[in-house]
């Protein structure tokens, strides 16, 4: 009897083990099922904040370019503003100038600094303190070359030389022979804002001087039109503004003296 007894306790307490043997390895396994997806969720979680990370970074950078292209925008636009009141108040001294064979006004000179009543010095000290505020250049560095033609191409290589570090673009400047047209201050005003249509809408800009002004947009795309917007303001203005078919991605225009 004590023997039969013993014999059903050990069956017992052999199936309890296998039981909790087997019950063990079930939540082992449930335990090691539940690291593995902790695991993955924690790389889950590390990959969303990398691409958290690197779109708040984007989100920064395009934030700051289009900053950096709205105070352009505002630059470009009051330069636009500052010739355009230089170009009407140019239009309005031709205008009012003695027409042909009625001779000089009383009081009048006979050369072209009268003429212009000043207005060349005006646009010549407005073109040389925009490049050196932009490029860093000293009161004392600012010095004008003497004569029409060498203040032309001194103006221009300076525009030139400006539109480098404000803009970006790639200008390059080549002199032949030097310029004085008849009519000076239309003839530079329509240059400079040619020049700024251009660099804006093309990727390198390259400026002639032979005779007449050539200008060259390389890469260009314009889908706003300022260039033919600034060519019809220079016209208006009384320059004298030769556009060629515009290329795919070039543009060709020859300002006459």
């Amino acid at each position: 009897m004590a023997l039969a007894l013993v014999s059903v306790l050990f069956v017992a307490a052999l199936i309890a083990a296998l039981y909790l043997l087997r019950t063990r390895g079930a939540l082992g396994r449930r335990l090691a099922g539940a690291w593995d997806a902790a695991a993955k969720l924690e790389s889950r979680l590390a990959a969303t904040t990398a691409e958290r990370d690197e779109l708040a970074s984007k989100v920064d950078r395009l934030t700051s370019a289009n900053s950096r292209a709205a105070d352009d925008v505002e630059r470009q636009r009051e330069r636009a503003d500052e010739l355009a009141l230089q170009l009407e108040a140019a239009t309005a001294q031709r205008s009012a100038a003695p027409a042909a064979g009625e001779g000089p006004a009383p009081g009048a000179g006979s050369g072209r600094a009268d003429d212009d009543g000043g207005l060349w010095d005006l646009l010549l000290a407005h073109i040389t303190r925009r490049w050196a505020s932009v490029v860093g250049v000293p009161p004392a560095n600012r010095h004008m070359a003497i004569g029409a033609a060498d203040q032309i191409t001194q103006a221009l290589t300076r525009e030139a030389e400006r539109l480098r570090e404000e803009v970006g673009v790639d200008v390059e400047l080549t002199v032949a022979a030097p310029i004085e047209p008849a009519d000076r201050v239309p003839f530079l005003l329509a240059s400079v804002e040619l020049l700024g249509a251009l660099a804006s809408s093309a990727e390198r800009v390259t400026i002639g001087l032979d005779g007449h002004l050539v200008l060259v947009g390389d890469g260009w795309v314009d889908m706003s039109g300022e260039v033919g917007a600034a060519r019809d303001r220079a016209v208006a203005a009384g320059a004298k503004v030769d556009l060629a078919e515009p290329g795919p991605e070039q543009i060709r225009l020859e300002v006459m003296a």
